[in-house]
């Protein structure tokens, strides 16, 4: 190992790595480390020498019963056997305090005409345990998801055949009614909240009409005597099933809001560049508006300016339209009511 070892500069520069490095010879025997590896063992307080020089770094594999370790020991052997040119796994650690988390990477290399394998070390903690926090709140909304489409609706819809049954034989009409509406109004947040807990992600793009998604999704809200005009159209790529809940909600927030009996609400194509590409598509009313001091958070959930919403509504289309890596925002339109902007839209190849 002439070259290696006669080489301050090239331990300097190992030495000036975060990750935590070693190198063996065939037999596993460990050269060298650098500085990280033995800050590393000083700070776990490793028993004996902190560099490890000198340790068969697969004796000690192999002498633990771990899986881990077990692994760890075939993936080197094969590379110093040159069955693989590198190997590499993510492994815990147990320490004192807390579980942190690595990739080992393995990887072989000669240096006048002997073999030797570099050992790395790279430490993931921060990473690995936002995956954990995230596959939780996964966990967690699946879990959610089964109460309310279970648990929940279930009762709730018998109950709400009981109270429709008494309703069509007018038992009692003036108190019921009240009970029918809050049924309703359950089954209304538990629609949402089921949409904020299952489509956190696009599951599939394909390729969509503005106009004709825009009148599929107008046929699935009560409108009364609103009216739907589509100025423009275009095709771009979207989830279907979330795209639908983009349209269903902020034409049923035009409708609930807008504030007038004779509302018409506007869907668009959004020209942004030179070339007159479309680079998204609005939706907007002639309503009453949103007031600026109130439209940063129009977007969150359960912000709602009525008694009946749910307040989840547009918590829903900016979640579907983040999904998509689609940015949204709402000013006014030129006729005074609410204007929706979403861009960032992929066209067709």
């Amino acid at each position: 190992m002439s070259n290696v070892t006669s080489s301050s500069l090239a331990f300097s520069s190992l030495d000036a790595l975060p990750t935590q490095l070693a190198i063996l010879d065939e037999d596993g025997v460990i050269l060298y480390t650098n500085r990280a590896w033995r800050e590393f063992g000083t700070e776990h307080d490793y028993q004996g020498d902190s560099s490890s020089v000198g340790t068969n770094y697969l004796g000690v594999c192999d002498l633990s019963t771990t899986d881990d370790a077990t692994t760890a020991s075939q993936g080197i052997r094969a590379v110093i056997d040159g069955e693989r040119d590198e190997f590499s796994f993510e492994y815990p650690c147990e320490t004192p305090d807390e579980r942190l988390w690595f990739t080992m990477r393995a990887t072989r290399f000669v240096d006048d005409g002997d073999t030797y394998v570099q050992i790395a070390h790279l430490d993931i903690t921060d990473r690995k345990r936002a995956e954990l926090e995230a596959e939780e709140k996964a966990e967690r909304l699946q879990n959610l998801a089964r109460m309310l489409s279970h648990d929940l609706r279930n009762p709730l819809s018998v109950a709400a055949g009981y109270v429709e049954s008494l309703l069509d034989e007018a038992v009692a009409a003036d108190r019921l009614e009240p009970v029918a509406g809050a049924l309703d109004r359950m089954d209304d947040i538990i629609t949402d909240a089921l949409v904020l807990a299952r489509h956190d992600a696009v599951e599939e793009l394909s390729t969509v009409d503005l106009e004709t998604r825009a009148a599929a999704a107008w046929e699935h809200v009560e409108t009364g005597s609103a009216e739907l005009v589509v100025a423009d159209s275009f095709e771009f790529r979207a989830d279907p099933n979330l795209l639908g809940h983009v349209f269903e909600n902020l034409f049923r927030n035009g409708v609930e809001h807008g504030g007038t009996d004779h509302l018409t609400v506007t869907v668009g194509v959004l020209d942004g560049d030179s070339d007159g590409d479309a680079t998204g598509f609005y939706v907007e009313d002639d309503g009453v508006g949103i007031p600026a001091e109130t439209r940063d958070e129009v977007f969150e959930a359960g912000y709602s300016t009525g008694e009946d919403g749910t307040g989840l509504g547009l918590s829903i289309v900016a979640q579907a339209a983040h999904a998509h890596g689609w940015d949204i925002g709402v000013t006014e339109a030129d006729r005074g009511g609410a204007r929706f902007e979403i861009t960032g839209v992929e066209r067709p190849a």
